[in-house]
């Protein structure tokens, strides 16, 4: 019996999608497609200073925040008008950023900000901790346009655009001189990220801005004459705060240090300051400092880089990060220091190399942690002096430090299969357990879901995008759990590796439950066979939920199903949970072979046969979408307002004499399936060590065979079809 095509239903789009489309992220200014310097040229000197987010009429010197939100301010007041601090940590706002034409000049209001509110469709007064990133973005953007400026009248002569550069940075660092250290009223780790105008010390991102615009105004000698005495102490002011606060062990650290480096860049030796505190000093922070919150470039790479594969310790998303600021240091040390800082620390080529393993055979990095799979950036490469092109992955990776693997059957985008698993080991790492993505027909057919809308402050990436139910993989009693960001959940590799067929097998220890995980994957150049083991250790087993997400806009199944709430927050569950809807489970202890099909517009599908196992429900539903492909160009349908097709398999009792036994088909037009059928054969286990064996045999349409034999011990003895087969894994074809 075959269910009709569940399709999308329309009230379930706007059930779960609702609160998101609610939701607005302000775009950086160079997102913003913003007018060019030469709009402004004939608009005043003062124009666009005068358009400066500033606390023009206060001129409060400290902005109090309580925790992730701006709070108040001191009432005290500097002789000039002070830098005016970002609303929110995160960038999420209802509210619209106007243009810099929209904006009034000097706007300081005790009611906030006069905004237009993307939900009411109406303007109103917006309370700053209401405003998301807008003040920074604005900001932002005005300080690029100062930069501009000066780069202009450097080339041209042409005063007009010297006054207008003049004008936003003379007002900016003079408010910079006056501002305090924000201040945390809840006392907390806020306290320690703050810089002057954002909530993340990574993120005062006009800095590289202001500096270039005053280096480029010295360059003007009447302009070195006459410039402001607070300028160069500004800078310092603000490299000292970015210095106490931040995150050392991580990206952050390199964000810092280049922000620190751009203000060493405009000042003058030692020598020249009654505190001996100049360019000398700062560029010697940056290259041997290890003080509490920023360490030395060495100190960093020596700490987040593994020696023996040269891959950096945090999700692929954030160790291009890294990658792009280390290549940028590179250029820095030659062009400001005369200094090849390759040679000095030579783990930065060996990162840019080991960096291509991060690739599916579409050339994008892979999703797994807070990442957006995107192409690798052949500019990052050309600071280092390496040929991006030159450069082809493996077909089999793996980074213990990071608890990652890859195989891939080849880099054809389109015919080349490949598989990653990964556990959570360092930074920016999701709680996971043993997580799969499979790439097959140019897609991440069964992808990571991403980081979520609302980004990390949100409650859909802490209660949905980076926790169990959200990923491929498998979830104990309803409860395995543990911290997100710098996680220390990594699995061990129990063996890997490329004949007779591609495989890997790692195990794991669910923290949360005590439970033995261990998952195997086998890959041919046509199909992907996923055996996932799991059981607690103390026997106390609830049960057990296989999660699985492929993309798509429908899903059948060959069983009959009825609406179910069983999947659901409820008896101390995950919250994720919640986030599943359209539910629907078989009603009878399934004998036949459940087979799912999941099918993508372009004609591109997944098929799915499963092992039928004793005390085991299994249901269809929706998920929030796949944001973390949400970024992609040319993907074939709007994955970022269509739910995740989501199958689950609910093992009552231990998951390990039983496991799950998937086999994955993926298709396309013009590559046809090559499977006709799939059959679990019954395993007679011959020894006393061995209490977990299954076989696997897959019948081609060209009457080939391949039998697959797996079981949990390395001294198995068991007999298939009348033979006999040893050892862990066993793998024929006849």
């Amino acid at each position: 019996m075959t269910d009709k095509k569940h399709h999308i239903p329309l009230r379930s789009l706007v059930h779960r999608t609702l609160l998101l489309c609610t939701l607005y992220i302000v775009l950086s200014p160079l997102e913003l497609s913003a007018a060019p310097i030469e709009h402004y040229r004939d608009s005043g000197a003062t124009y666009l200073s005068d358009r400066l987010c500033m606390h023009w009429n206060t001129h409060a010197t400290t902005t109090f925040i309580k925790g992730e939100f701006f709070d108040h301010l001191s009432a005290d007041s500097a002789p000039v008008p002070t830098l005016m601090m970002a609303g929110t940590r995160s960038h999420v706002t209802n509210y619209r950023r106007p243009k810099l034409e929209e904006l009034q000049p000097r706007q300081e209001d005790p009611r906030g900000m006069y905004l237009y509110n993307n939900v009411t469709q109406a303007y109103k007064w917006a309370p700053i901790c209401e405003t998301g990133g807008i003040i920074s973005s604005i900001n932002l953007e005005i300080c690029r346009l100062g930069r501009d400026a000066a780069r202009k009248y450097i080339a041209t002569g042409d005063t007009a655009y010297r006054n207008i550069a003049r004008n936003i940075l003379h007002t900016y660092m003079h408010g910079v001189f006056y501002t305090r250290m924000p201040q945390d009223i809840l006392h907390g780790h806020m306290q320690t990220l703050v810089g002057l105008q954002t909530f993340e010390v990574i993120h005062e991102e006009t800095v590289p801005f202001l500096t270039e615009t005053y280096r480029l105004l010295k360059e003007d000698s009447s302009y070195i004459a006459h410039r402001p005495s607070y300028i160069e102490p500004a800078f310092k002011h603000w490299a000292d705060i970015i210095i106490a606060n931040g995150v050392p062990h991580n990206n952050w650290d390199l964000m810092q240090a280049r922000f620190i480096f751009n203000i060493g860049q405009c000042l003058l030796p030692d020598s020249a300051y009654t505190d001996a505190k100049g360019r000398d000093y700062y560029f010697d922070i940056v290259e041997n400092s290890r003080s509490v919150r920023q360490w030395s470039l060495r100190t960093l790479t020596d700490y987040g880089y593994d020696p023996a594969t040269a891959i950096w310790c945090e999700c692929p998303g954030y160790s291009q990060v890294v990658l792009s600021d280390l290549a940028e240091f590179v250029r820095l040390y030659r062009d400001e220091l005369g200094r090849d800082l390759q040679s000095e620390l030579p783990i930065i080529p060996r990162a840019a190399r080991a960096n291509i393993e991060y690739l599916y055979p579409d050339s994008m990095i892979m999703g797994f942690g807070d990442t957006h799979p995107h192409r690798l950036n052949p500019a990052v490469y050309a600071k280092l002096g390496i040929d991006l092109s030159t450069l082809h992955p493996s077909r089999m990776f793996a980074a213990p430090k990071t608890s990652w693997l890859v195989q891939r059957t080849g880099m054809d985008p389109r015919h080349s299969l490949a598989f990653s698993l990964n556990a959570s080991q360092g930074n920016h790492m999701h709680a996971n357990g043993i997580s799969l993505e499979l790439y097959g027909c140019g897609l991440r057919l069964a992808p990571d879901a991403g980081i979520g809308y609302s980004l990390y402050s949100g409650d859909d990436y802490r209660e949905y995008y980076s926790r169990f139910p959200a990923h491929n993989t498998v979830c104990v009693d309803g409860v395995s759990d543990y911290p997100v960001m710098m996680s220390q959940q990594p699995f061990r590799i129990l063996a890997m590796d490329t004949l007779p067929v591609q495989y890997a097998e790692v195990y794991m220890l669910d923290s949360e439950t005590r439970a033995d995980q261990q998952r195997l994957v086998l890959m041919t150049d046509h199909y992907f066979i996923d055996i996932f083991r799991s059981r607690r250790q103390d026997g106390k087993d609830r049960f057990h939920d296989y999660f699985y997400h492929n993309l798509g806009t429908a899903i059948t199944m060959n069983l009959p199903t009825t609406p179910s709430d069983e999947l659901a927050f409820a008896g101390g569950h995950l919250y994720a949970y919640s986030y599943l809807y359209d539910v629907q489970g078989t009603t009878d202890n399934v004998q036949s072979t459940p087979i799912v099909t999941y099918s993508i517009p372009d004609g591109t599908q997944m098929t799915q046969w499963t092992m039928p196992t004793p005390d085991t429900r299994y249901f269809r539903a929706l998920a929030p979408s796949t944001e973390g492909l949400s970024r992609l160009k040319d993907m074939p349908y709007d994955i970022r307002n269509t739910p995740t097709l989501t199958y689950v398999a609910r093992r009552y009792g231990e998951a390990w004499t039983h496991p799950f036994v998937h086999v994955f088909e993926p298709t396309a037009p013009y590559k046809p399936s090559v499977i006709d059928h799939v059959e679990f054969p019954e395993v007679i286990i011959k020894d006393r060590h061995t209490t977990s064996a299954v076989a696997v045999l897959v019948v081609r349409k060209d009457g080939h065979q391949d039998l697959f034999v797996s079981t949990d011990n390395d001294r198995a003895r068991v007999k298939v079809n009348g033979k006999t087969y040893k050892g862990r894994l066993t793998c024929t074809s006849f």
